[in-house]
């Protein structure tokens, strides 16, 4: 049985569920780390240049390879092939999309606690506000995907 014709009502939403799953653990992890070091915590952009100077680039790189690879991903979906095998990929893709964001934002939140600056905290807020923007609906698959009128008419019942 294909992924759509076994949960045609849960598609979307298990797509979802995994994209807020990514996020949380972005969430509770710097929430353990903030509460974690408490007192000790400081905000400067003067200190630790080098941890600075990573994260930015590990943050930019993130970003732009999360989209090269979904824009790649999403080329590789065949408009012949059928809606579930189409589903399925684009759920690859999505998932790839947001591991390559959630890494920096984990990364920035190992600086904080290496370093103790919340300024990486900024970083952490814009990557999450990035994972956000790209939460996965019906209108984004149906858009990002090339489907067909039927397919679309499938879509809709969902």
């Amino acid at each position: 049985m294909s992924y759509i014709k076994r949960q045609p009502k849960d598609f979307m939403k298990s797509l979802q569920l995994i994209h807020f799953s990514f996020l949380f653990f972005i969430v509770i992890f710097a929430a353990y780390v903030a509460l974690n070091a408490g007192e000790l915590l400081f905000f400067t952009f003067q200190e630790d240049k080098m941890f600075l100077y990573m994260a930015i680039l590990i943050s930019f790189l993130g970003n732009l390879s999360s989209k090269y690879l979904y824009a790649k991903l999403l080329k590789q979906i065949p408009a012949n092939a059928e809606l579930s095998q189409k589903a399925a990929k684009y759920s690859t893709a999505h998932i790839f999309r947001i591991a390559m964001l959630e890494f920096p934002a984990l990364m920035c939140i190992i600086f904080v606690m290496e370093s103790n600056n919340i300024f990486y905290f900024i970083l952490v807020g814009i990557l999450i506000l990035m994972i956000l923007a790209v939460y996965p609906t019906k209108y984004k698959f149906a858009n990002e995907v090339p489907l067909t009128a039927k397919e679309k008419s499938m879509l809709e019942n969902l």
